[in-house]
């Protein structure tokens, strides 16, 4: 299913609660991208910081198989790991846990934010992922959509591509995934917003056909596609756009 075989491995896990020693407001997930990509990779830090202590967010990120003390294999060794499938279900199996040790953890809270993140690759599993429905303490979701590698997406997720488009493009249409979890019953959760930012050198080949699909699907209206000037898939110099657009994008809803 398009939220992946679970093939349990142990994740070297990252959970951050606000720097100044408040409760958090909700819980963010951040997935890193792939070939090397870790949970230090610094656009995922630039985001988690912001997200962590100017929204005041329980901030959980992990490496991917085979990255850090992350067990299992990497793309370079198994086919699962190289189309995404095992990359999805982790994504899957750190959200429940995240979500249940939230809950114990506040067990008074209500309209928690959920937010779903991801980076280069990661966004692509993060598109995948929908949020339990037996967590009611949890408002709906935001998705974070970072420098998702459209004109790799082939190369990433070979007969799995039109899927994980399509993933992507449910969200913001409400329909259309055939790969939604059957938990669902054939509807697509309620999403309270969807925010894909890319850096200019990353916009190039298919991406602007990327954005017009998406923009032309967008029948919730919670899109929000922003391409950022001068930036590149690492973001280097640009690296404080993502916060401050991130922060623009938040406060305008």
């Amino acid at each position: 299913m398009g939220q992946g075989p679970s093939h349990e491995v142990r994740l070297e896990t990252r959970v951050e609660n606000p720097s100044n020693g408040n409760d958090p407001r909700g819980l963010a997930l951040i997935s890193a991208g792939r070939a090397g990509g870790h949970f230090d990779n610094p656009p995922i830090r630039a985001l988690a910081e912001y997200l962590r202590d100017k929204r005041q967010l329980r901030v959980v990120t992990w490496n991917p198989r085979g990255m850090g003390q992350s067990e299992g294999g990497n793309e370079w060794t198994n086919f699962g790991v190289w189309v995404g499938d095992y990359s999805i279900g982790d994504y899957r199996r750190v959200l429940q846990e995240s979500m249940a040790r939230y809950v114990e953890d506040f067990p008074q809270t209500q309209d928690a934010q959920l937010l779903i993140c991801g980076y280069s690759a990661g966004a692509i599993w993060a598109g995948c992922i929908r949020p339990m429905p037996f967590f009611p303490q949890f408002a709906p979701a935001h998705y974070i959509l970072l420098s998702y590698p459209v004109d790799l997406t082939f190369l990433i997720g070979v007969h799995k591509t039109g899927s994980y488009f399509r993933g992507v493009e449910a969200l913001v249409q409400g329909y259309g995934w055939e790969d939604l979890p059957p938990e669902f019953d054939g509807k697509e959760p309620d999403v309270a917003g969807v925010f894909a930012i890319t850096g200019q050198w990353d916009a190039i080949m298919f991406h602007g056909l990327w954005a017009g699909i998406l923009g032309g699907k967008n029948a919730r209206n919670n899109l929000k596609h922003v391409v950022v000037e001068g930036a590149n898939h690492t973001w280097d110099d640009k690296l404080p756009r993502i916060a401050e657009e991130v922060d623009k994008w938040l406060s305008s809803l």
